[in-house]
């Protein structure tokens, strides 16, 4: 898979394109600021927008080759959230994961499934074998886009994450990828 941070994907409604700084703003109000997005979205609460950063977060992606999107609408040019790979891929284990939040006001538009559905043609057409996604057991939400795009159930994993003062569950869905690769 090679790696250019200048990747576009385009959807029907969408754009998803490296996060930018300036995107600090729509990230703070669609997710950073509200604790029903980050109820399940492992990310840190802020209540001032003044000590909203993604720079730490761009760089660590940018270092370890990782696209980090910004979910931006084709319309408004609103970011209303983000998708990433969580994971990449390697010669061994030729497997990539992926997380993603939207803001609430975007909750139960397809958006989510819309980009999520993106990335993973993204990945597949970029030579990764599996596209792996997990969610904290409770987050139906998740758990109906990653059906929404074919994936698969493929375990639960016990106590997985310390999140909000607890160890969460993790279910894990799966896709593998058909296409023949040269």
């Amino acid at each position: 898979m090679n790696f250019d941070k200048d990747t576009v994907l385009k959807t029907k409604r969408l754009i998803l394109r490296y996060m930018r700084e300036t995107d600090a703003h729509d990230i703070f109000v669609n997710i950073n600021s509200d604790k029903d997005v980050l109820k399940y979205f492992i990310d840190k609460y802020v209540e001032n927008e003044t000590d909203m950063t993604l720079s730490k977060t761009i760089d660590l992606c940018l270092k370890s080759n990782r696209y980090l999107f910004a979910v931006e609408l084709n319309d408004t040019r609103e970011v209303i959230g983000m998708i990433l790979q969580c994971s990449s891929p390697d010669s061994i284990f030729n497997v990539s994961e992926i997380g993603f939040a939207i803001g609430k006001a975007h909750w139960n538009k397809g958006y989510t499934s819309e980009a999520a559905a993106a990335m993973i043609d993204f990945l597949f057409s970029s030579g990764v074998h599996k596209v792996t996604a997990g969610y904290i057991v409770g987050n139906n939400a998740s758990k109906r886009v990653m059906e929404k795009c074919g994936m698969l159930y493929e375990c639960r994993r016990k106590e997985e994450i310390f999140y909000n003062g607890k160890y969460n569950d993790v279910e894990y869905y799966y896709l593998i990828n058909d296409r023949k690769q040269d």
